[in-house]
């Protein structure tokens, strides 16, 4: 018991974060328009490199369970898990793709070009973390967005999805 008392402990402390006086903004958008906003956002020049960024900013919103379960299960969704590595052992949602927010600028060279070819290709890109009172998502999203890529945060993260009693890897 004391075990799983601890590893509770040390999954809230791992999405723990200084409060922000200026939370990040989030534009709720239709589920379905967010797609094609992603869709229809042109692919920078091929001269730009891979690791290079847009002078544009991306936006940012929020999905709902229902429609993330959608586009995942159609493959029109690519899915980072934000959570710290260790978290993610507990569970995760399958076909996501682990880049915790401690390793974002790590992982640039690696995701980005993942992101940009999922727009290119008219998916939607998505983050999570471990609950709704989780900022990892939002602190990733807000990088992205400051990079010029749209993406989306999910609504309750992974508690939502796995109370919803959708598969779970």
């Amino acid at each position: 018991m004391r075990l799983l008392s601890a590893a509770l402990v040390l999954m809230l402390a791992a999405c723990a974060e200084p409060p922000r006086e200026d939370p990040p903004p989030v534009v709720p958008t239709a589920p379905e328009s967010a797609t094609a906003e992603v869709a229809a956002k042109p692919a920078p020049p091929a001269s730009i490199g891979a690791n290079a960024t847009t002078n544009a900013e991306g936006r940012m919103s929020v999905i709902d369970l229902t429609t993330c379960f959608e586009l995942q299960q159609t493959g029109r969704l690519l899915l980072y898990d934000v959570r710290p590595t260790f978290v993610r052992a507990f569970g995760a949602i399958p076909g996501s793709v682990s880049w915790p927010k401690d390793r974002f600028e790590a992982g640039l060279p690696q995701h980005e070009p993942e992101v940009r070819a999922a727009v290119a290709a008219g998916k939607a890109v998505v983050l999570y973390c471990t609950d709704a009172d989780c900022p990892d998502s939002h602190t990733v999203a807000t990088r992205l967005a400051a990079r010029g890529h749209d993406v989306a945060i999910l609504e309750g993260g992974f508690a939502d999805w796995k109370t919803a009693g959708l598969p779970v890897d």
